[in-house]
C-alpha cells in the first residue's frame, strides 16, 4: 500500500511542479505588463488597455493554481504551539481529521466552481475590455481546488499508513 501511496505521492508533486512553473510565469508576465503600462502612461500618455482586468484574471489564478503546492510544503496556517505537546500518534489522527475537514471544504469549492464555470460557459458571458470568454479565468476555481483535493488525499493516505505501521 505505501508503494501506491509513493506513486500518487510523485503524480501530485510533479503536477505541482508543473503548477508552480505556470504560476512563476504568469506572475513574470503581470509584473512586464504593469511596468510596461506604467511606462506608456506616464512617458507617452498611452496605457495599456485591460491592464486592470488582466490582473484582475491572473492574480487569483496565481492563488489559486498554489493551493496545492502550498499543501504539500506544510506552508499552510497551522497550530504548532498546541499540536507540538501531543504525541505522534495523535498528531497523526489530528492530521487525518483536519486534512478530512480540508478535503471536503475543497471538494465543495470544486463542485461549485465547476457549476458555475458551466453557467458562464451556457451565458456566453465575456469580459467586455478583452473580450475573453468569462468561464476561462473561472476555470483556475475547480483546477485549483481539484490540486488541493488531490494533494489532501495523499497526504490522509500516507497518514493512515503512517498510524497501521505504528509510527
Amino acid at each position: 500500500m505505501s508503494k501506491i501511496s509513493k506513486i500518487l505521492a510523485k503524480g501530485v508533486s510533479l503536477l505541482n511542479r508543473v503548477l508552480r512553473y505556470v504560476c512563476v510565469i504568469l506572475l513574470f508576465f503581470m509584473m512586464t505588463l504593469g511596468t510596461v503600462d506604467v511606462i506608456g502612461r506616464y512617458l507617452f500618455n498611452k496605457p495599456i488597455l485591460g491592464t486592470l482586468e488582466v490582473f484582475e484574471i491572473l492574480l487569483p489564478a496565481i492563488v489559486l493554481l498554489g493551493l496545492g503546492y502550498t499543501q504539500e510544503s506544510r506552508g499552510h496556517v497551522s497550530m504548532e504551539l498546541l499540536v507540538s505537546h501531543l504525541s505522534p500518534r495523535t498528531k497523526t489522527v489530528l492530521d487525518i481529521f483536519t486534512n478530512g475537514c480540508a478535503l471536503f471544504i475543497s471538494l465543495l469549492i470544486l463542485r461549485q466552481g465547476w457549476i458555475l464555470t458551466v453557467l458562464y460557459w451556457s451565458m456566453h458571458r465575456t469580459i467586455p475590455t478583452l473580450d475573453v470568454p468569462m468561464f476561462l479565468p473561472q476555470l483556475f476555481v475547480p483546477l485549483g481546488a481539484l490540486v488541493l483535493s488531490f494533494v489532501l488525499m495523499v497526504q490522509m493516505l500516507e497518514c493512515i499508513i503512517q498510524l497501521k505501521k505504528g509510527n
